[in-house]
């Protein structure tokens, strides 16, 4: 059981508050005293409010034994991370992942596929520890003065519907000929129905896209194992799939997943996520001469 609570309704006064106390105590490190007073000057309670009256989305973190608020932080519809502030006394605490794993359950429902946020020097490593890669490093002038700060960047785990069968067969078939290169193309035509048809309907589909909405990576489970898990060629080595196998883990509770004796590099993997070999079959599901390996996380 969290600490906190999550409420909707603050005020611009405790939202200032806190902002103020954030990056007086925590910033000092990273910005000079110019640069922390410009960055205040500009957000003030009457921007808060401003901000509170727009398209934003705030949500507030109160500690659940003193009532009091621990940080809060804000996106739009579209993914934008524009705040998130934590009190000095809260920090280490788990308030900002807390938070953050709140945002990105929020921009999913508004079918969001990532979320990017503008980030300070201090918060750089919490949120590459979250799974943000680093865009780009800039220079902003607030108030006249110039700050550097980081673009970053998260893609979010989405479920597929059956209109996106066919984009996802088109993953499916990409990452196989690129990786699967034991099976010939007879193999890869008497599979590619029995996936279309009767595979993809038959697991729980989560995926990623892309700014453009193309799905890059994608996920089947059942209850109990990792039924299949592809990424587009392209995509391979960016942490797509060591991200799914963490959702599969973490949120569904599933710790079992088969993969071909032939595919090293995905055995390697997923061995390298801590998955070990239990045991093997000569052939596979289909009943072709493809030995398979059946994995476990003990």
């Amino acid at each position: 059981m969290t600490d906190y609570i999550l409420i909707t309704s603050v005020t611009a006064e405790k939202l200032f508050g806190i902002f103020e106390e954030s990056v007086r105590e925590t910033c000092a490190k990273d910005y000079s005293a110019v640069q922390i007073d410009a960055w205040i000057a500009r957000a003030t309670p009457a921007r808060w409010q401003q901000l509170l009256s727009g398209d934003l989305h705030f949500i507030a973190a109160v500690n659940q034994t003193s009532g009091e608020l621990a940080g809060f932080a804000s996106i739009n519809p579209d993914g934008y991370l524009h705040s998130m502030f934590v009190r000095p006394r809260y920090q280490m605490k788990g308030v900002a992942s807390f938070m953050l794993h709140a945002l990105e359950d929020l921009v999913m429902r508004f079918q969001a596929s990532d979320i990017y946020s503008e980030v300070s020097i201090t918060a750089l490593p919490f949120f590459l520890s979250q799974g943000f890669s680093i865009e780009r490093e800039q220079t902003v002038v607030v108030n006249g003065v110039k700050m550097s700060n980081f673009l970053m960047r998260k893609p979010l785990i989405c479920q597929p519907s059956e209109t996106d069968y066919d984009e996802l067969l088109c993953v499916w078939e990409e990452a196989v000929r690129s990786t699967h290169h034991f099976l010939s193309e007879e193999d890869i035509q008497y599979y590619k129905p029995l996936v279309r048809m009767i595979y993809l309907p038959g697991v729980d589909l989560y995926c990623f896209r892309n700014r453009e909405r193309r799905i890059t990576a994608f996920m089947g489970l059942s209850n109990e194992m990792i039924e299949m898990l592809f990424v587009a060629p392209q995509e391979q080595g960016k942490g797509f799939g060591s991200r799914l196998i963490d959702f599969a883990i973490k949120e569904k509770g599933i710790y079992k997943i088969d993969v071909n004796e032939q595919n090293t590099i995905a055995s390697r993997f997923y061995q390298h996520k801590g998955f070990k070999i239990v045991s093997r079959d000569a052939f596979d599901a289909a009943g072709k001469p493809y030995p398979v390996l059946h994995l476990e996380m003990k």
